[in-house]
């Protein structure tokens, strides 16, 4: 009998390895006829597709397929077939410009009952949006269309020539105003689009020599030095002054601030304009820490109306010492901006600086102190509480795991990632997730998770705004080549981590818009100079891209930096972002700042929320890596009073 069953068993199994096999043999071959088909539209030829057709039905990538032989023949499509493939296939990432093209079509045609059935405004095709536009018009909505051609008017650029006819009837209504003529060249040339500026101008005859002083002050604000240019006090004029300060403030703060005061007695600035000047002018003395900004803040915007600026006055204030004076500037921020951890920490920090009762500033701080964020590691520092990590993966049921999985789009995603074409899956990934609600949003990150899809993992559960999964939030991707190259260089894994997480969330082929690449994304001449100074084989820059490679020369310049800041991670971390050579000028005349402040003033938002966000992380690793790592460390706490 164990002889016979045996046997039997012995069948059944090899039933099922040769029904996989047949399986795989069949999914090869339909990618075989999916690059033969797909090539050869390519070339206008739809032949193999028609031949493979019923081999190709059911395989992911087929509606590729469809989609370009359906677009190479749109003009003699019937609607009804063009329709149908938007009903089955609309999910495709590609999918709008298919529909501009036919949208186009049929605003030609006249065929108004369906380009109004698929037109959408999110689909950010301003030729569409005019079309629409002439749509309403003729149809009985002159309001709405009349919205639509101001909505459209009011750009700094040259719109489509489909858009001439809508702004054509606009005018004729009498609706197209010298005022929006002006403001529409205002905006061209705050783009920029001076040649456009110029243009509009000319269909100016009483403002056209104010347009031309517009654009002359924008590309040479020195000519403010010549104010007998600058009459009279008209609104306009004091609009060209002020574009004109804030152009002056990038190239010279010290004479915009001068001029400033002297325009300020010959015009009426309007309070958007005061508040444009506040931006520009004192955020660019701010962030050079020169304390007469606060002076220029507190009179363009002393209601508080933008928040940068009622930031970096409280910075400055903070920077200066005067604790009582950056309290009382906090308790008056806006709802948004007080409920921020950032500045709830604040409040507590000046009030406790301010020598208020340790209980007053304690209750301050507790709450604060049981976020997961620098802020609250920060204030859990202050009482001495243990960092609140909170960690707590959501709960996803198997119907809604299996429902996000059977999506076209994440098949088609996997699919793609299955061929190796990483990004077009990348691509699909992020399309597929707008249909998601957040609890299939994080089904789909662990999804991607458990496939070592790091990074799209990451971005979804952040997309979903489900913060407290730190597993996919923070994955230890890489594990024991980052452990051994924090290792070999005597810096800690943590960090190593962190600073990987901040730079390319584990994106091999990350790569930046100034040149930088891989996981801890090098820049090719930082990583050629350190492969050299640290004797680490790097044949071509592409190699870079190895995750190997790459993660030895960015432990490897970290460790350097690191050194050259004396042991210090806050200014080795900032160094890391925004080069050795700045972070030294910002410690210039910063012995008295403690570090928390130190950091609060980092001039540029993205190396200030880079420093906080490695700092953070690396506690969340040496968390993970059980190796607990305290916010900053007390060496590192040179700046501390």
């Amino acid at each position: 009998m164990r002889g016979r069953f045996s046997s039997f068993s012995f069948c059944l199994l090899l039933s099922f390895l040769l029904a996989g096999a047949c399986q795989a043999a069949s999914l090869a071959q339909q990618r075989q006829y999916y690059d033969e088909a797909k090539q050869a539209l390519a070339k206008g030829d739809s032949a193999p597709y028609k031949r493979h057709a019923g081999a190709l039905r059911g395989y992911p990538l087929e509606p590729y397929l469809a989609y370009d032989e359906l677009t190479a023949r749109l003009k003699t499509a019937s609607n009804e077939e063009v329709s149908t493939f938007l009903e089955r296939h609309g999910d495709l990432p590609q999918i709008n410009w298919m529909k501009l093209r036919w949208l186009r079509l049929l605003a030609a045609r006249g065929e108004w009952p369906l380009f109004v059935r698929y037109y959408d405004q999110g689909m950010n095709f301003t030729e569409l949006d005019c079309l629409f536009g002439q749509y309403q018009l003729s149809h009985g909505q002159e309001q709405a269309g009349n919205q639509t051609a101001e909505r459209l008017w009011l750009v700094g650029k040259s719109q489509p020539n489909s858009c001439d006819p809508l702004f054509e009837r606009w005018e004729a209504a009498g609706l197209l105003t010298e005022d929006k003529r002006w403001r529409r060249a205002r905006l061209a040339v705050e783009s920029g689009n001076y040649s456009f500026a110029t243009f509009l101008g000319k269909k100016m005859p009483r403002l056209e020599d104010q347009v031309k002083l517009l654009v002359d002050v924008a590309q040479k604000p020195q000519l403010l030095n010549q104010p007998a240019r600058f009459t009279p006090a008209t609104p306009q004029m004091a609009e060209i002054v002020s574009l004109g300060l804030r152009r002056l403030a990038r190239q010279d703060p010290e004479k915009a601030l001068g001029l400033l005061q002297d325009y300020a007695r010959r015009f009426a600035f309007t309070d958007e304009e005061k508040v444009a000047i506040a931006r520009q002018v004192g955020l660019t003395l701010a962030r050079r820490f020169d304390n007469r900004a606060l002076q220029v803040m507190a009179d363009y915007d002393p209601n508080l109306r933008d928040n940068t600026v009622s930031e970096w006055r409280a910075r400055l204030l903070l920077r200066q010492g005067e604790w009582q004076q950056a309290h009382a500037l906090i308790n008056r921020f806006p709802t948004e901006l007080a409920d921020s951890n950032r500045w709830r920490y604040w409040k507590a920090r000046s009030l406790q600086l301010a020598r208020a009762s340790e209980e007053q500033v304690r209750k301050l701080y507790q709450p604060v102190a049981g976020e997961r964020d620098f802020y609250g590691f920060l204030a859990a520092d202050r009482i001495q509480a243990p960092y609140k990590f909170n960690h707590q993966p959501l709960k996803i049921d198997a119907a809604t795991r299996q429902k996000v999985r059977a999506t076209a789009g994440i098949q088609r995603a996997l699919e793609f990632h299955a061929r190796g074409q990483i990004v077009d899956g990348r691509r699909e990934w992020y399309h597929a997730s707008r249909q998601f609600d957040r609890d299939e949003l994080v089904a789909q990150a662990r999804l991607a998770y458990d496939m070592q899809w790091y990074f799209p993992a990451i971005r979804t559960i952040t997309q979903a705004q489900y913060w407290d999964d730190l597993d996919i939030r923070f994955p230890m991707a890489y594990r024991s080549q980052l452990l051994q190259a924090a290792k070999v260089r005597d810096i800690h894994p943590s960090w190593v981590f962190a600073v990987t997480r901040q730079e390319s969330a584990f994106m091999v082929d990350a790569r930046s818009h100034v040149g930088a690449t891989g996981l801890m994304q090098l820049m090719p001449a930082t990583a050629k100079e350190t492969a050299k100074r640290f004797d680490i084989p790097l044949a071509s820059q592409q190699q870079v891209l190895n995750p190997a490679t790459n993660i030895q020369l960015g432990a490897a310049y970290l460790s350097q930096i690191y050194n050259q800041f004396n042991g210090n991670r806050v200014l080795a971390t900032a160094a890391y972002n925004a080069g050795p050579g700045r972070v030294r000028q910002w410690l210039k005349d910063a012995e008295h700042l403690s570090f928390d402040v130190w950091v609060e003033n980092i001039p540029f938002d993205e190396t200030r929320q880079y420093v906080q966000n490695v700092l953070t992380y690396s506690v969340i690793y040496g968390q993970k890596l059980n190796t607990p790592q305290p916010l900053i460390e007390w060496h590192e706490r040179y700046y501390e009073r």
